[in-house]
């Protein structure tokens, strides 16, 4: 299986050089983050992840520009000066996982789950947000400009100084459940997170 990586990650790295004119980009199914070198962590940018999984780890300054993940896992994950540049997150679930100072400007992501996460020093310009759970999280020094949320469920969780908040294109908070939703407009959104906010 190693071998096959190496030449997987190979081949990536030709098709990232060559603009994809040669080589092949990446697709991982089912790969957990022990199977990988630190060396391979890095090489993750512009790729295609399905049902991998992060667990107990590090990830500093790793670009996951227009990276596309379905249904990956990240348990106790620190994420550190990470880029999200446009990259595209699908029903992935963030259990107990840290991020500061990450850039998750023009991203989007879909029905994902973020338990027990903290957000500090991030930007979120321009960032799309649907369907998505922040359960017990905190959001520290976070950019809003330009941000898209629509149906985001916040249950137990906390801001402090939210930055360019009324520079947002749309935010709408569920204060109900995914099953019995109680949507607030994009003003009552806004006044809610002043109202939670530190």
């Amino acid at each position: 299986m190693n071998g096959n990586l190496e030449k997987l990650f190979d081949s990536h790295s030709e098709w990232i050089q060559s603009e994809g004119e040669g080589g092949e980009q990446l697709t991982l199914e089912r790969i957990s983050s022990d199977q990988l070198t630190n060396e391979q962590l890095q090489m993750l940018t512009d790729s295609v992840l399905t049902e991998c999984s992060f667990t107990n780890i590090e990830l500093r300054e790793n670009d996951f520009y227009h990276t596309e993940m379905y249904s990956c896992e990240f348990n106790n994950v620190s994420f550190g000066e990470v880029q999200f540049i446009k990259s595209e997150i699908n029903d992935t679930k963030f259990n107990g996982s840290s991020f500061e100072k990450i850039n998750f400007n023009n991203a989007e992501i879909f029905d994902c789950i973020f338990l027990g996460c903290t957000f500090s020093d991030s930007t979120f310009i321009s960032t799309g947000i649907w369907n998505a759970i922040f359960d017990d999280c905190t959001f520290v020094n976070i950019d809003f400009e330009s941000a898209y949320f629509e149906k985001i469920v916040l249950h137990n969780s906390k801001f402090i100084n939210p930055i360019n908040l009324d520079k947002a294109t749309k935010i709408e908070i569920n204060i109900g459940t995914v099953e019995n939703p109680l949507l607030l407009t994009h003003e009552e959104s806004l006044k809610w997170i002043i109202d939670n906010s530190i």
